[in-house]
């Protein structure tokens, strides 16, 4: 009999655990299954708003600090590619210059040396194609050997290679080699259209191969803004995005920039991309290194925005509270993007037209 009465207890506690595991009770909360069920004469429901979701028009926008640079290929440091001292200035700073127009004049004993070197491998390579072709000629005739025709034939090729060899050495420096002479001074060119931002030009002074830039020149009518985006606003930006730049000297003033470049690198220690602004300046209120403050803004589009009080935070995850119905809830994991410090917008989890809880949630944590 005792037998029985203990397994029939066994029965009863099993029973009362099973009914435990599928109903949680917290006071006026229970939970069932998935679902928590605020009792109706609950005044926690009183806390609760409701809203129900919707798309609308939106434009993610935030703030960060840039520097100003040149645009790629449109400042040109000009340094003398051999030692030798400056004999003549064509610049003054400020002037505008075209694309190999002549900075400054240097002699200089190494491109004398180049020079020479140049005329004498000008001078083999027509001797030995005047060779060749006379050898070809001898045994066309049958009175040259073939063995002579092919030494000619090599040493034509050597002296030719060595000639294209000088010549691209003095083409690296934009010499013109139609006007080249001996014992002429190295006119230095700039590379690029622009102004000389800079100058640095002494008459007389001897310069070294590997002396500072003795001028600068830039073409500012555009300009790059290089700034700084944290990871989290990687998804809101894109090329071609419309920004809005502004500087100290006229923080009122918008300086329009469209989005050039999105970097592929992310700084580790700072958690951000670096992006290129190009910005319009014509009228020269960007200075190259100056410091800036970058306005993104997106096109619009379309998203669900809510109030910051609707989301919960679990470790590194965000969720919310859906309404079922009336005083029957349940929790749904969201992904979320900061627009201001009283909302946010849905990336993923949520859809158009669904009861969302936007304020009182923290009522419905068990």
């Amino acid at each position: 009999m005792n037998k029985y009465i203990g397994a029939f207890a066994c029965m009863l506690l099993l029973a009362a655990c099973g009914s435990q595991d599928a109903t949680k009770e917290n006071g006026p909360l229970r939970v069932e299954g998935e679902t928590i069920i605020v009792e109706g004469n609950s005044p926690i429901l009183k806390q609760i708003v409701v809203e129900k979701t919707q798309l609308e028009e939106f434009s993610s926008e935030f703030r960060t600090v840039g520097t100003v640079r040149p645009v790629s290929g449109k400042y040109a440091e000009i340094t003398p590619p051999f030692a030798g001292r400056v004999s003549k200035s064509f610049v003054q700073l400020g002037q505008r210059v075209g694309v190999g127009a002549p900075v400054f004049e240097l002699s200089s004993s190494e491109f004398y040396e180049a020079t020479k070197a140049y005329f004498a491998a000008q001078s083999a390579n027509e001797l030995a194609r005047r060779n060749h072709n006379r050898q070809k000629e001898l045994v066309a005739n049958g009175v040259g050997a073939q063995r002579e025709l092919e030494q000619a034939q090599s040493e034509a090729d050597i002296a030719s290679q060595e000639f294209e060899q000088a010549k691209a050495i003095l083409q690296i420096f934009n010499i013109d080699l139609a006007t080249l002479q001996m014992g002429n001074s190295l006119k230095v060119v700039s590379p690029i259209s622009g102004e000389i931002v800079k100058y640095n030009i002494t008459i007389g002074n001897y310069i070294k191969e590997d002396s500072e830039p003795l001028a600068v020149v830039a073409d500012l009518s555009q300009v790059w803004v290089a700034a700084l985006v944290k990871e989290k606003y990687f998804g809101s930006i894109k090329q071609g995005d419309r920004v809005e730049v502004f500087t100290s000297a006229d923080p009122e003033k918008i300086i329009w920039g469209t989005i050039y470049h999105i970097g592929k690198i992310l700084d580790e220690e700072t958690r951000s991309l670096e992006v290129i602004v190009q910005c319009d300046n014509t009228d020269s209120e960007l200075k190259l290194g100056m410091f800036c403050e970058a306005h993104f803004l997106s096109a619009p589009t379309k998203a669900i925005i809510l109030p910051s009080t609707a989301i919960m935070q679990e470790e590194e995850s965000d969720y919310l509270f859906l309404e079922v119905e009336k005083g029957k809830y349940i929790r749904r994991k969201v992904e979320t993007e900061s627009v201001s410090p009283e909302s946010v917008r849905i990336l993923s989890g949520l859809s158009e037209g669904e009861q969302v809880v936007t304020k009182g949630g923290i009522y419905l944590n068990i």
